[in-house]
């Protein structure tokens, strides 16, 4: 059983009237390609329906969503581009925590249904597209259930070591950056009690609206008040990840105009970005793509499952090593920019990873 749990906006207008989540789609659609046709199929609606949808909208709002010229295709208006980046900000900001609501009902609805249930393999995780796509991989099994939480990675960790969790997923960066961080981790972590699965490697860097209208370079571009900056939040991985290049760089984060502020996703950085709420935010390449942002790679980074050796043989351990060794979801994440899948599914050692 798997539950789901999704915003909807609703206009109330001369009648009460729910927006076509389709609606949202044919926008981002055309802002990425350019064309109404193009649109409609990628989205997989006719042009028709499309045509009478945004009609439709264009009436009750008494603006247009798009802009349609002979010989150059079609662009989002201004109130187009509110709306969908709304909707994207809001999505970005909302979502993990609908995610992890929908799957604490899951575990109490599922144990009202059943006293002789099987058990869930519960994973705390840091949010990302790699561990999303397992999630959708593994629904898709007969016979296996998931409970996948996103947290930061300190937190995921400290669940593990709490027992509130059966696995952890974190991340980490290569390299010699990584040294001050590593003591962290192996609090919590012992090659005499965790195996380690290799889930992706993938790049971390700055991103910022497309143009680059504030001449973002590096880390130094920063330290400039009529830059703003959206941090993660304390715990996380990327957090950590940041803090020590700045240290690195030798820059106070009180240099940065609003390092305090803080999202909990990537994904609710780069629909901070995308809205104009704030210039730049660290985050990985394939959310800097979704939002349309542009990105300067930092770093790479480790991401690993950390699972307890004493169900290291678990069929379903085992199922998430074949899935992730399996051609979907190595194809998935290669579509990605800014992440590699050469050792994913792998069990890798600690020396690989913590050196």
């Amino acid at each position: 059983m798997d539950i789901k749990l999704n915003l909807n906006w609703t206009i109330s207008h001369d009648e009460v009237l729910d927006i076509d989540p389709v609606l949202f789609n044919l926008l981002e659609s055309i802002q990425q390609q350019g064309s109404l046709k193009k649109a409609t199929e990628q989205t997989g609606v006719s042009y028709r329906f499309a045509w009478g949808l945004f009609g439709k909208w264009d009436k009750l709002l008494g603006q247009p969503l798009i802009i349609l010229e002979r010989g150059r295709g079609a662009t989002l208006s201004v109130l187009g581009e509110k709306l969908l980046n709304a909707n994207k900000q809001l999505l970005a900001q909302f979502s993990p925590g609908l995610d992890n609501f929908a799957t604490q009902f899951k575990q109490e609805f599922e144990s009202a249904l059943t006293a002789a249930k099987t058990p869930s393999l519960n994973i705390f995780a840091s949010h990302g597209l790699a561990i999303s796509t397992l999630r959708d991989l593994i629904n898709q099994q007969d016979n296996f259930k998931l409970d996948l939480h996103f947290h930061g990675s300190l937190r995921s960790l400290r669940a593990l070591q709490n027992g509130d969790c059966d696995i952890a997923g974190f991340h980490i960066p290569e390299g010699s950056i990584a040294k001050d961080l590593i003591p962290k981790y192996l609090e919590m972590l012992s090659p005499n009690k965790h195996q380690l699965l290799y889930v992706v490697k993938r790049n971390q860097g700055l991103m910022f609206q497309s143009g680059n209208p504030n001449k973002i370079t590096d880390l130094h571009s920063l330290i400039n008040d009529n830059i703003s900056f959206i941090n993660r939040q304390v715990d996380s991985g990327t957090r950590l990840l940041f803090d020590q290049l700045l240290h690195v760089e030798n820059i106070v984060p009180s240099q940065i105009k609003g390092y305090q502020h803080e999202e909990f996703t990537h994904m609710a950085v780069a629909a901070m970005i995308a809205s104009g709420v704030a210039d730049v935010g660290f985050g990985i390449a394939p959310i800097a793509a979704k939002f349309n942002l542009e990105f300067i790679p930092l770093i790479w980074e480790h991401y690993c499952l950390a699972i307890p050796k004493n169900i290291g043989t678990d069929d379903r351990v085992t199922k998430i090593i074949s899935l992730m060794q399996g051609e979907y979801f190595k194809q998935t994440l290669s579509g990605a920019p800014g992440y590699d899948t050469s050792q994913s599914g792998a069990i890798v050692s600690f020396k690989e990873i913590f050196g």
